[in-house]
């Protein structure tokens, strides 16, 4: 019965709240909300480093100041976008953070300001995967002293099992939002507000697909162009909806990052039993008449925006600007049957809360102790790390893992390059570099999918630092430090022609997003991943050899025709490699005893290692300090121009499943 009524109410509820409250004013009394919600929500800290960070510290004081006004009717939510690969996610690796975070690692300080602000639950942004699933999910996950978000993301419409890296994070819809720490995903949860139960469902945009990194992830409806279809994305959401219906939930939140305020608009006029949709991706600046906003900024329309739902009851949406230039805050008034009473709504206390860059104090707002220690300790990095510079590019620094975990990359190819390089300086017969692209953590440069933007996002280098007086296209101390985090040892020895194919047949032998995929410089090669693999057993004996490698040349050497070893098999090359691999990281089979080994961390020296005025803070001898010292030799005035291309047109590596072979040629 109580269910019956809620939908019938559901059907006219706007007209008999108003008629309710017009009688109430001819002497009929006031008729107050049975149930009176507080919602403070966020979104989009994808923009301005410089703004978001100069800005959290006071949203957070609003934070605590509006949640003492509703001490127990209050939900925090965030619509997603939390966080977007850059200087300031980068800067949470820097070892200055451990005591704050548990554990230094990059995109923690932005989860570490949300788990302190109090928020309960997030939908799931576009920025969120910019660096692929695993990269999402280990940021989020405990780890550790790093106890991961403590709030689950939502998304209803994305399959999580799909993709191996976020299916063991996957927990069933319905439980309660509290108790789901650590890095959990759903489609909905609970979250018990006062005496009442708050159902929050999630959605993310299917366009996803376009602009973002979704990995194995599928999204409901699936994109056929470029806009997803309104009707069965509504579809789609409305299965959760139900499910919360169903167990006496009469009070709806979405979290809805759908890039475009107009798509959330739409899907409010479809969706039934859905009260408030909290909108994101859009960064859209939603204000009434009693709100201030900030200069230059101009609002987008009223907030809320009030419209009605499929079912004929009052459903609004809700958003405010990016980067915690605002804390939006909505006073939902409810009647008995968890149906929205416009007529109460409160226009002085609900709308955009402009936020201080200059005064974390400002308004009598006391701010988050945590918030404040974690944003000075990344100024501090920032000012520091990202205000060193060491070269130029013009271009993306292909870095991500999906990309140099599977083919040839520029930013493989320049880091492979740059370890060649550098060993040259000690030893003139190095000839060849290989290092894995597990190596590479991170690309140099920014993922842009403008707000609003459903179409695929572009690659761009990276973005001035006005804060640290770095310009466009420079690259810092703390983006090679993120890049290449684990700053390995190079070796040189020598190998030999049997031995360079052998280890380059180990490279392709299983694909699919493995860390050991090559990276590699001063050699070309070919393989067909439909040929044999190389096996090996425990020991890193060859068991069997591989025949994937079909064309090598070392300069104008060859060295592989057709599968074949040309000329003497023991003809020796001079390798510059990583430590890790050479002691057999990533199972590379390397041999026990390595020829005329050089250990560069022990014989470089500063004149040695680019002389004096190319002195970095990184270990000489070191992965790092080789790309530092190259970017400044070779890319300190005229930019690195060579941007990432498609597996079709890689030269160094060749995929002989998207292409011809023309290593030899």
């Amino acid at each position: 019965m109580y269910l019956r009524l809620k939908f019938v109410w559901a059907a006219r509820g706007a007209l008999l709240s108003s008629l309710v409250l017009a009688l109430a004013a001819c002497g009929g009394g006031v008729v107050e909300p049975a149930f009176t919600l507080q919602l403070l929500h966020v979104s989009d800290a994808d923009g301005s480093d410089q703004t978001t960070l100069n800005s959290v510290a006071h949203l957070s004081g609003l934070v605590t100041k509006f949640k003492a006004d509703y001490p127990n009717n209050t939900l925090v939510v965030s619509s997603g976008d939390n966080y977007i690969p850059g200087p300031r996610f980068n800067a949470a690796n820097d070892s200055s953070l451990a005591a704050l975070l548990g554990a230094p690692e990059v995109g923690r300080a932005d989860i570490a300001f949300l788990n302190a602000i109090g928020v309960q639950a997030s939908a799931i942004g576009n920025h969120e995967l910019d660096l692929g699933t695993k990269q999402f999910a280990d940021i989020i996950k405990t780890s550790g002293a790093w106890k991961g978000a403590q709030f689950p993301y939502l998304a209803y419409n994305v399959d999580f099992t799909k993709d191996s890296n976020t299916n063991g994070s996957k927990v069933s819809n319905g439980l309660d939002a509290a108790g789901l720490t650590g890095g959990k995903l759903a489609g909905w949860s609970k979250i018990v507000v006062g005496s009442e139960t708050i159902g929050v469902i999630g959605a993310s945009s299917p366009v996803f697909k376009n602009i973002t990194t979704t990995g194995g992830l599928e999204f409901t409806p699936t994109l056929t162009g470029t806009e997803p279809n309104i009707d069965m994305l509504a579809a789609s959401i409305q299965k959760g909806v139900d499910e919360m219906t169903a167990q006496g939930i009469n009070k709806v939140v979405l979290l809805a990052h759908m890039q475009t305020i107009s798509t959330e608009k739409a899907l409010a006029t479809k969706l039934k039993n859905v009260d408030i949709i909290v909108a994101g991706g859009s960064n859209t600046l939603l204000s009434d008449e009693t709100d201030t906003v900030r200069t230059g900024d101009t609002s987008a329309g009223a907030y809320p925006f009030e419209t009605s739902s499929a079912s004929g009851a009052p459903v609004v949406v809700i958003n405010v600007d990016a980067d915690y230039k605002y804390l939006g805050r909505f006073i939902a008034p409810f009647d008995g049957n968890g149906v929205l009473m416009p007529g109460r709504f409160n226009t002085s206390l609900s709308g955009a809360w402009k936020t201080s860059e200059s005064d974390d104090t400002a308004g009598g707002a006391t701010p988050n102790s945590a918030v404040q220690a974690i944003r000075n300790a990344l100024k501090n990095v920032l000012a520091t790390k990202d205000g060193t510079v060491f070269g130029k590019t013009n271009v993306f620094l292909e870095g991500r893992r999906a990309a140099v975990r599977n083919q040839e990359t520029n930013f493989g190819n320049l880091s492979a390059d740059a370890n060649l390089w550098y060993a040259k300086l000690h030893d003139s017969t190095a000839q060849i570099s290989l290092k894995n692209g597990g190596g590479i953590r991170s690309e140099i440069g920014e993922v842009v999918a403008a707000p609003g933007s459903t179409s695929v996002a572009s690659l761009e280098p990276p973005k001035a630092n006005t804060s640290a007086n770095r310009k466009v296209g420079e690259v810092s101390q703390l983006a090679i430090e993120t890049s290449l985090k684990f700053n390995n040892k190079l070796w040189t020895f020598d190998i030999t022609a049997t031995q360079l194919k052998s280890l380059l047949e180990h490279g392709v032998a299983l694909l699919g997003s493995q860390g050991r995929f090559p990276q590699v410089g001063g050699l070309t090669f070919s393989y067909d991943p439909s040929k044999a693999a190389q096996a090996l057993d425990a020991n890193f004996a060859v068991t069997n050899a591989g025949e994937r490698i079909r064309s090598l040349k070392v300069g104008s050497d060859v060295v592989v025709r057709n599968g074949a070893i040309v000329g003497d098999g023991n003809r020796t090359f001079r390798l510059v490699t990583l430590s890790f691999l050479a002691e057999r990281g990533d199972g590379y089979p390397f041999p026990s005893v390595l020829t005329n080994k050089t250990d560069l961390t022990s014989t470089m020296t500063s004149a040695t290692a680019g002389g004096a005025a190319s002195t970095t803070t990184a270990t000489l001898g070191s992965e790092q300090d080789a790309f530092m010292k190259y970017m400044k030799s070779q890319h300190g005035t005229s930019a690195y121009n060579t941007p990432d291309t498609p597996e079709l047109t890689d030269l160094r590596i060749q995929n002989l499943s998207v292409r011809t072979d023309t290593v030899l040629q």
